[in-house]
């Protein structure tokens, strides 16, 4: 679960917008415990599905996110094959944040996808879609249909990148 989730916001941190550069090497993952806290947790041993619902809330070194109900896939032993946050979903990490009605991270394709007036935002950067697709692995995103608001700062100040 704590890879899985952690995934989600660490591709925030991969997208970036108008910038043709290699993307900056991956800092190194805060150590630490992620904490899933909810009113009500259920789980389908027959079918590997773990339901967290009420007031979600997970807390990790390195991000915080909430939402009205996380479901998690498991495969064989334990391994997580998809997450998704359903309801109210808000990410943020370091001056960064992500907000949707749902999200869905899939291990296998290491994508992650926004859907629900997803909108991506530092600090008072951002871009919407109905849906925003990450592909954690490649550093990069699709945005659909795209509207995007850059400060000048940005523009000029850090070579156009939308997120770290």
């Amino acid at each position: 679960m704590k890879r899985s989730t952690v995934v989600l916001l660490l591709a925030l941190g991969a997208a970036t917008v108008g910038r043709a550069a290699a993307a900056p090497p991956a800092k190194a993952r805060p150590k630490g415990e992620t904490v899933i806290t909810s009113n009500r947790l259920e789980y389908d041993y027959q079918e590997a599905v773990v339901l967290f619902e009420e007031n979600v809330k997970v807390q990790d070194p390195q991000f915080t996110m909430t939402a009205d109900r996380v479901l998690v896939f498991l495969e064989g032993t334990n391994d997580v094959r998809q997450v998704r946050a359903l309801g109210n979903v808000i990410l943020v990490s370091e001056g960064r944040s992500a907000r949707c009605a749902q999200a869905v991270y899939t291990r296998a394709d290491g994508k992650i996808v926004m859907t629900g007036d997803a909108v991506l935002q530092r600090a008072k950067d951002q871009i919407w879609g109905k849906e925003i697709v990450i592909w954690v692995d490649d550093q990069r995103m699709e945005c659909r249909p795209a509207r995007m608001v850059l400060q000048p700062q940005t523009v000029q100040g850090d070579g156009g990148r939308l997120l770290p």
